[in-house]
């Protein structure tokens, strides 16, 4: 994979982060446009309900209502926020040339999953138990 492609990769990744910072920072509490579906057709409450409503909040520095919202939230937040400045950092990497770009690609992929897997865990966990009981 060539330089541009990878920039053009990040550059993507940056664009659907500032999409969601943004999203966050229109909509405020119970105005969110997209609805918790799963709720509605089921009844059952996910450990992702209430995370729009809660980014909404952490864009605006309120922390303590985040956690009520729902108590994974900073943590899936981080994700995103480290990402962001991740890709910054990835692209001037490969823009500077500080390392072949396949190895700044293998640790980017290494260190982005696991950070995923960390931020991500309580959502992966409810997903594999709610797969396991439908088998």
């Amino acid at each position: 994979m060539n330089n541009r492609c990878y920039h053009i990769i990040n550059i993507c990744f940056a664009s659907i982060i500032l999409g969601i910072l943004f999203y966050s920072l229109i909509f405020r509490g119970d105005n969110h446009p997209i609805p918790a579906l799963f709720t509605k057709l089921t009844g059952i409450i996910p450990p992702s309900k209430g995370l729009s409503a809660s980014f909404s909040e952490l864009v605006r520095g309120n922390f303590e209502s985040a956690l009520i919202l729902n108590p994974y939230s900073i943590r899936i937040f981080s994700f995103f926020i480290i990402q962001l400045f991740t890709r910054a950092f990835i692209s001037l990497a490969v823009a500077g040339s500080w390392m072949k770009t396949s190895k700044i690609i293998l640790i980017d992929a290494f260190y982005s999953t696991t950070l995923f897997v960390f931020c991500f865990a309580p959502l992966i966990s409810y997903t594999l138990s709610l797969f396991a009981k439908l088998l």
